[in-house]
């Protein structure tokens, strides 16, 4: 799109902006001698961009630009299509079919649950909180650095008498960052100077995490540590303890948990019923043509039905 519609495009953008996100009357954005781009369709367009994300793309003239360029260029090939016939093949007007299909049943489905009345869920919220308290409890963490000296090209001898005369300097007080970039191994020392931020416990290999965690105070050097890697040294900078979150902390998230699995089982519900509606019935023979695996089965179409009812049947 050559640059002046693309200037065009941005004054159309003030105008979106300015009615967003509904405008009172139909306003033509864009139009040429083949199509017409109104504002109730950059809204219709505007839809399809998932609800959190809408406020963003509003915000920005480059991105209301970008949509309005997109739906130009679509509305045009379409119009170039029809004119040649091209929705009126059979198989392309059966997709049309189905894209519209698909988007009234997404839309029915959506007006159904809004009209849906939703329990009250604070006292299950908080029977759930004080049966699984351990699941809102956030566990111990360090903040710890460490110094590695593999046995890459070392033996285990070496390593080891190599992080003891290191942490000999650590205890003695050299700062352990510059150790760290002085003598260790760790692919990732010059990014953060051994520094690994906060880990759970379990979260690095065991004796590494063992060792960690078995240091009491901040600042304090742990003896030489063996693992898969090599030596490590580990200096504990902070520790944070156990922390159970108060059921007020939580409750509105407990509540929207509990809410999501109430309309997903009256989905569950309503679609049951579309599967097990008694006037439905199966073409058995229809359907088998279209199914690739024929010979695997070695058997009668008979058998095809059964696992087509106990598909079914298990998407209920």
């Amino acid at each position: 799109m050559g640059r002046m519609l693309l200037k065009q495009l941005t004054v159309l953008v003030v105008m979106v902006c300015s009615t967003a996100p509904a405008v009172s009357a139909e306003q033509i954005l864009i139009e040429s001698d083949k199509v017409r781009i109104t504002s109730l369709d950059f809204e219709a367009d505007l839809l399809r961009i998932p609800l959190e994300h809408r406020a963003e793309v509003l915000a920005s003239k480059a991105r209301i630009a970008k949509l309005l360029e997109s739906m130009l260029i679509n509305k045009t090939l379409a119009v170039q299509a029809r004119s040649v016939g091209i929705d009126r093949e059979p198989l392309m007007g059966k997709q049309i079919e189905m894209a519209a299909d698909k988007l009234l049943a997404q839309e029915q489905i959506s007006r159904i649950t809004k009209e849906i009345k939703i329990p009250n869920f604070d006292a299950r919220a908080r029977e759930l909180y004080q049966v699984d308290i351990e699941k809102y409890t956030v566990p111990t963490k360090v903040h710890a650095s460490h110094i590695l000296v593999d046995t890459k090209t070392r033996t285990p001898e070496e390593a080891l008498q190599r992080i003891k005369q290191v942490r000999e300097q650590a205890v003695g007080g050299k700062k352990f960052e510059e150790l760290a970039l002085e003598y260790s191994d760790d692919p990732s020392v010059k990014g953060n100077k051994g520094d690994l931020g906060f880990f759970e416990e379990g979260k690095m290999v065991k004796p590494f995490s063992d060792a960690a965690f078995a240091i009491s105070a901040p600042g304090d050097i742990s003896e030489p540590v063996k693992t898969i890697f090599g030596f490590h040294i580990i200096q504990l900078n902070e520790k944070k303890p156990k922390l159970v979150r108060s059921f007020e902390e939580v409750k509105e998230k407990i509540i929207q948990g509990e809410r999501e699995k109430h309309l997903n089982e009256y989905r569950k519900t309503l679609v049951g019923g579309i599967l097990t509606d008694p006037s439905l019935k199966l073409n058995e023979e229809a359907v088998n043509q279209f199914w690739t695996n024929q010979k695997i089965c070695g058997r009668t179409a008979g058998c095809c039905l059964i696992f087509y009812r106990e598909r079914l049947k298990a998407v209920m």
